[in-house]
């Protein structure tokens, strides 16, 4: 009988892999590298194209281990349609962790961002959520059906911390609480550079989390300029299946509505997301999209399309 593997002792073993690995690492010259820890946040301050896929958590760790190892440059971890678990999460993110790949880019952590899905809607304003994500070392949130700029502030006050006095990006003001703990550990940084870090880009030009604001029906499709305009929003996503729900699957209609969020994040400087595959690719890069989820065929053709192979 094939012994059942334990999450929680294949991470504390990866944790001491890690740690291991950079003990006996030579010293590395300082001030070497790109400025962000994260390198989709490095390529979208860059104006790159950034390519990612949903979370395979049905294949355990070796998913996690073989998305390590992907061409994704961020990993969509789906708790809207998938269980609210963040054991799972936690576990799942513990085998993206590769000693080598760290001494390799000579940065603590994992070079795949996991950007969370929560399950609450921008009216539910279940807030505990986005902070027991972020606790566990996620580094962004993805939250579905934002309908207003006031749900939008409320999620970007809820991923920030209160700021020092005399910040120059104290507002909005931060909601989230103090206790980190295994963010910390998960991002291989100390506390204080974990706090200074964890902020939202590009408002925080240094922060390291990022947040996109789904705009799935009609009522986020009339306040997108708005919701764009927020202070501390990164990203706008254009959700093609339930825009085409809401406009009863008129195909037309439905492809305006997408190309309104694409004008509104462009208007206000920031990139905008879109589901996409191997066959359409090309055609959102071209139209302006700048952060495309898919499979691992759509990011072989796109990463080509985008200059990036």
């Amino acid at each position: 009988m094939t012994a059942t593997p334990n999450p929680r002792r294949a991470a504390c073993l990866a944790a001491a892999l890690v740690a291991a690995a950079l003990a006996s690492a030579p010293a590395r010259p300082a001030a070497q590298g790109p400025d962000h820890l994260l390198d989709v946040v490095q390529l979208l301050a860059d104006g790159e194209v950034v390519f990612g896929s949903f979370a395979n958590v049905e294949s355990g760790a070796s998913g996690a281990v073989d998305m390590s190892r992907s061409d994704a440059d961020y990993i969509f971890f789906d708790m809207e349609h998938g269980p609210l678990d963040m054991v799972e999460l936690r576990d799942y993110m513990q085998y993206l962790l590769d000693p080598a790949q760290i001494l390799r880019r000579g940065r603590p952590g994992t070079d795949k961002a996991v950007w969370v899905r929560i399950p609450a809607n921008g009216r539910e304003m279940n807030e505990w959520m986005i902070k027991n994500a972020l606790d566990q070392g996620a580094h962004g949130i993805i939250a579905p059906h934002i309908e207003t700029a006031e749900q939008a502030l409320r999620l970007v006050r809820s991923m920030r911390y209160p700021q020092r006095i005399g910040a120059a990006d104290a507002e909005p003001e931060g909601l989230r609480g103090s206790g980190p703990g295994n963010a910390v550990r998960y991002w291989g940084v100390s506390g204080a550079e974990y706090i200074a870090r964890a902020d939202v880009w590009p408002l925080d030009p240094q922060g390291e989390l990022l947040n996109m604001i789904q705009i799935e029906n009609k009522t986020g499709i009339a306040n997108v300029d708005e919701i764009a305009a927020v202070p501390g929003v990164s990203m706008l996503m254009a959700a093609p299946g339930d825009l085409g729900m809401a406009y009863g699957g008129d195909a037309e209609a439905t492809e305006e509505a997408l190309q309104t969020v694409l004008r509104a994040a462009t208007a206000a400087g920031l990139p905008c997301a879109i589901t996409a595959g191997p066959d359409d690719v090309e055609r959102r890069i071209r139209e302006g999209f700048r952060v495309l989820i898919g499979g691992p065929e759509m990011i072989e053709v796109g990463r080509r399309a985008a200059g990036r192979d």
